[in-house]
């Protein structure tokens, strides 16, 4: 009588039964307990998490970046990434308006302004990434790491201004002492000069280079001799310099286990006691775990719904609701709470909503990658089709 519930409910069924779902969700929970065991027994410094952060962020994550890159150009997935740019300033433009609106019943004007630049710029590049490419892949890594530009574009810009405190287009002469000021040269520059960017513009270059025909003439290992199936490129690492993209690979490999211990790391060494008394961390957390991913799942079935009607079969695919939808559920972004820390807007109010939110995204990356492995088996999204 009800088809719809009997195909969500096998659907449900093959989602639960799914392997390498529970496999990887173990992983996420144990990699974090322990971390979170090892500071709060002391057997670690509580700086243990900062100091696995950077090596993460400045070698880890761009070798994930460029070799996830090595593999065929297809034109579907060329397509993807200029779907996925788009839909990142897309996305970040109507957060920004969205963060606005869901906090406007707060009356204290200073704790609205952070907890909607908070709920805009969630912690993209230590959270989310590791766990899309481990559990989804490389090719939902790359369309994370392309439509993550636009985040970049406005952390340091944007959210700089914002929780600083700058009145842009009135300028004042001469500065008084500690008020902020940054120019237009220096938030470049903390945009573009970024290591994880820097290696995601190389390899999404060598990555689309491919397409130019005639580039494919190497038709066999260097090593071995043995022939190459249909040639490739001789900047191919992965193949022309296999002992270079093995020793960049595995260091990629290990961002997302290093990523979770931190996070546990983390969580260790903060006040659990304190933060868990804040009902703005427990507001923001509930709003940023179930509300905005469903935004975007929202906006995202719209979006293919109007291209299905106009004829389009391949717009969105399962892999960009994947990144995106996982994008979006994360605690907020370490960058923005620093602002908040540097500049005395709400530092206290940040640093617990970075705590608590953190057990809410563990609770909330179980609860949605079980409901994407629903959404992906409805068969509305299309995965990648090789050209």
């Amino acid at each position: 009588m009800f088809p719809i519930f009997a195909s969500l409910g096998d659907d449900l069924l093959k989602a639960m039964s799914n392997q390498t779902l529970w496999t990887n969700i173990v992983k996420t929970v144990v990699f974090i307990a322990l971390g979170f065991i090892f500071t709060k027994k002391k057997l670690l410094p509580d700086s243990t998490g900062k100091v696995l952060t950077r090596f993460v962020m400045g070698v880890c994550l761009p070798c994930l970046a460029f070799c996830s890159f090595m593999k065929d150009f297809t034109v579907t997935e060329g397509v993807g990434a200029i779907v996925n740019f788009v839909l990142g300033f897309v996305f970040y433009i109507l957060f920004i308006f969205i963060g606005k609106l869901v906090f406007l019943w707060v009356k204290d004007k200073d704790k609205r302004e952070v907890l909607a630049v908070l709920f805009a710029f969630g912690s993209t590049t230590f959270f989310a990434y590791p766990l899309i490419s481990s559990i989804y892949g490389s090719t939902a890594g790359n369309y994370f790491n392309i439509m993550n530009v636009a985040y970049r574009v406005f952390l340091y810009s944007y959210a700089y201004v914002v929780v600083s405190g700058i009145k842009l287009g009135k300028k004042k002469e001469p500065l008084q002492e500690g008020e902020p000021s940054i120019s237009t040269k220096e938030i470049l520059k903390k945009v573009f000069l970024n290591p994880i960017l820097l290696a995601t513009f190389a390899g999404l270059l060598l990555w689309v280079l491919q397409a130019i025909p005639g580039v494919n003439f190497i038709t066999a290992d260097p090593y071995s001799g043995k022939e190459i199936a249909n040639g490739v490129a001789f900047w191919r690492f992965d193949v022309t310099l296999p002992w270079f993209y093995q020793a960049a690979n595995t260091l990629g490999g290990l961002s997302s286990t290093i990523i979770l211990f931190a996070i546990g790391c983390t969580l260790g060494a903060g006040s659990i006691k304190e933060a868990a008394g804040d009902k703005y961390a427990w507001i923001w957390t509930a709003i940023k775990v179930f509300l905005a991913p469903a935004i975007v799942l929202g906006i995202l079935f719209a979006v293919e719904g109007i291209a299905k009607a106009a004829g389009y079969a391949q717009l969105i695919t399962i892999e960009t609701v994947q990144s995106s939808v996982l994008t979006w559920l994360v605690p907020p972004a370490t960058v923005a709470v620093g602002y908040c820390i540097n500049f005395d807007r709400q530092k206290e109010m940040a640093s617990h909503i970075s705590l608590i939110s953190t057990f809410g995204a563990v609770v909330g990356v179980v609860i949605w990658v079980i409901l994407l492995v629903v959404v992906e088996s409805l068969g509305f999204f299309p995965a990648i089709v090789a050209a």
